[in-house]
Parts: C-alpha cells; structure tokens; sequence
C-alpha cells in the first residue's frame, strides 16, 4: 500500500521545516502576519495608559489586547485594566460609559487595526441610547442646514488631534452658539430670560422637562398641570410664544365661558383649576342670599338656560300662591313663611287668639271656609242667638249690622 506524500520521509521533514518557518516568522515578525491590520498611533495627550501612549506601542504584542480562550476576562477585560478611568465610570450613571446598558461591551463602538489614524470610534449616531445620557436627539436629527448631525456638531472637541480625555463633555454654550446662527433674535431674549443652562429645560424632545412653572404668576395647579405648553404657547417659534400671554382664567377660557359674560370676567370666585364641575358660587355675596330649603336646590331650578341676571327674587316668581290662601294675603310670603318650609308659618293675627283664656285657638274655630279667611264667626264660641244680640246692641243705640265683631271688639273684650 502507497504512503500519502505528507506521511512520507520527505513529507514530514517539510512539514516541520514550514512549521519552524512560520514560528521564526512570528517571533521576527512580531506577529505582524496575523495581525488584520496596523493599530492606532493617537495618542492621548501624552498620558500613557498601560505603561503606552498610544495601541500602535502594543503591535508586536498581541497578548496585550487578546486573551486565550481560557481567560473569562476576554478582551473587554484587558480593556478595563489600561482604561482605568473607563473602569472608574462604569460604576457611575452619571457617567458616558456607566449610563450606556453596555458600557462594558467595548468592541460594541470601538475597533482597531484600521490604521495609525483611523477612529477609534465607530458607531451610528441614530443607533447610539442618547436618551439615556439625559437628551435624547429626537429634535436633533439634522442640522439647520439639512444635514444629518454628527457627534462632533455639538461634541466640538471630537475635532481636535490628538483627541482630548474628556472630549464627549458637553459645554451647553454650543446650543447657544448652534442656535444662534439662525434664530439669533429669540436666543438673545431667550438667553436674557431664562439664562444659559438650557438642559434646565429642554430634553432634547423639547419639552420643557425641568422647568418649574409654579415660579410664575400662573402656576400649573389641577387641570393645568395636565396641559401642553402648546395649550398655550401655540407651536413655539420665537420668544414672543413665551412672553405677553393673557394670564387671566377668560384669557384663555372665554369661548368655554356658558355664562357668556354675565358672571363678568372673575372666573376664580367660583371656579378653582381642580375643574369646571367643582364650582362653589357664594350665592351670599348676591342680593338673595339661600338659606333653609333653598341652599339644597339646584342652581337650575331657578337659572335656566344659564341665565343669572334679572331673575325675580320675590316668591311668587318661583312659588305660585297655593288654593288655600289664594289672593287673601297678597305675595308678601316671607311675612308669614320662612325658607326652612312651607309649613308652620307664622302669622301675625290682628285679633288675640288667646282672649278667652283658654290659650291659641285653631284656625278653624272662627273660619269655618279654609278657602275663604276673610270670613270669619264667633259664634262657634260665643253661642248667644244672633237675634239677642242684635237687641242687645240697640239698646246700647248700636245699629247696623252685627257679623265684623272684631271692628268693635279689636281686643275680643266687650268694653272694647
């Protein structure tokens, strides 16, 4: 049976002859030929990191960056132990890096072997969690000029070579600078009103997230918390959106006022920002304060049709007179009934209901008809014959008739 050729004398020695080729190579070579590519000579200001200034010092060593597969620190790793300052943010929120869900995944934005001056940083602005860091760029897509955003259009210090140690700070004076180019009148009024620290406000959503609203003449108490600043400020262009607005409840509420204007324009004497529903109308400040059985009923009963001025304050207008008194006592009610009820009047007699001694008597006793009580009889007490009576009065030389006793006898005496 033949030998394959690598199995063969020759075979083998070639075989290891190649092997201890590429083994010389390697060690020659620094293992520059496995490397995919030359690493990055920026360096950072000087300061060195890992006892280097810059990856391109480790590219004969490639160990420094890469761990065997045995080593659970993995690349990200020996990362950490050069990058002490990284390490240091990932144990802060606060921080670029402790804020990102995987701060730790540094292969995630950052590369190398793309050459001594190729970034270090490669990642779409559109994919970064921007939003966590505190301002989302929801707002922040494209510039004023139409083109896409970059990281360095506000993180101006990405621009500068070598690239600073704290080059994604942020200064909030680029929003003023940025801004200024092309709304330079509102950015001044703005600045002169509300200062320079715009993250104070803005999210990046342009909402106007940290801003406290109860600082001002109208604070956002009840329903007005629930509003949109466009509620108001209408889509805001300029600073003429935020200054000059009507602050009164009809400023804004006129065309939601179903009293149309006949309550007048003091809208908080009843109405709190709780809702419109929860009115408290102090019906005592008019000239018809509600006590007894009127404070309980309803405001429609005697408003109709949201109509509040001129409405008649006299009885009658609401209580027609009932059967049993019909046109007897007139509409003045309120000198015998009161507001608690109809019922136990008091009315103030002409004639003395107790003159026989024997206290009060009933209505009925002297006025037989209940529906006519301009009629009345003593002779349900005084049982004497009329005839006797009428003798008896002209002896006295009285005469006429003898029926209205009370026009001669006002106190229920016989002397009277």
């Amino acid at each position: 049976m033949r030998r394959l050729g690598c199995l063969t004398p020759f075979g083998i020695i070639a075989g290891i002859a190649a092997m201890v080729a590429v083994v010389i190579a390697w060690m020659l070579g620094g293992g520059s030929m496995f490397s995919p590519g030359p690493l990055n000579a920026q360096g950072r200001i000087g300061v060195p990191l890992g006892g280097v200034t810059s990856h391109a010092a480790l590219g004969g060593n490639c160990a420094a960056c890469h761990t065997n597969p045995l080593d659970t620190r993995g690349m990200a790793g020996l990362c950490l132990d050069c990058h002490t300052d990284i390490q240091a943010q990932l144990t802060s929120p606060d921080t670029l890096h402790g804020a990102l869900p995987d701060g730790g995944a540094c292969l995630s934005c950052h590369t190398e072997h793309g050459g001594p001056t190729a970034a270090l940083t490669e990642m779409e602005l559109t994919a970064f969690p921007h939003a966590a860091l505190g301002f989302a760029l929801t707002a922040h897509q494209y510039t004023s000029n139409g083109y896409v955003f970059a990281c360095d259009d506000c993180h101006t210090a990405l621009k500068i070579t070598p690239r600073p140690i704290n080059a994604y700070r942020f200064d909030q004076a680029i929003c003023i600078d940025c801004h200024m180019d092309y709304q330079a009148d509102f950015v001044v009024s703005h600045v002169a009103d509300f200062g320079t620290e715009c993250q104070n406000c803005h999210d990046g959503i342009d909402r106007f997230s940290g801003f406290d609203h109860n600082t001002l003449t109208v604070p956002l108490a009840g329903k007005h918390g629930e509003a949109t600043c466009t509620s108001c400020h209408g889509e805001v262009r300029d600073v003429a959106s935020f200054v000059g607005l009507a602050t009164t409840c009809v400023g804004c509420h006129q065309t939601d006022d179903i009293h149309n204007g006949t309550y007048g324009s003091d809208c908080a004497s009843c109405h709190t920002p709780a809702g419109w529903e929860q009115a408290t109308f102090d019906h005592s400040r008019t000239a018809f304060p509600l006590t007894g059985a009127h404070i309980a009923t309803p405001c429609t009963s005697c408003h109709s049709n949201h109509i509040f001025q001129g409405t008649p304050t006299d009885c009658a207008s609401c209580h027609a007179e009932p059967q049993v008194h019909l046109g007897q006592f007139g509409t003045n009610c309120n000198s015998c009934h009161t507001t608690s009820r109809w019922e136990g009047a008091i009315f103030d007699h002409t004639f003395p209901l107790n003159h026989g001694g024997e206290g009060t008597i009933a209505c009925a006793t002297c006025h037989t008809n209940p529906q006519q009580y301009t009629v009345y009889t003593c002779y349900n007490c005084h049982a004497h014959p009329q005839a006797a009576t009428l003798a008896e009065h002209r002896e006295e030389g009285i005469s006429g008739t003898i029926d209205d006793c009370a026009s001669c006898h006002p106190t229920g005496h016989e002397g009277d």
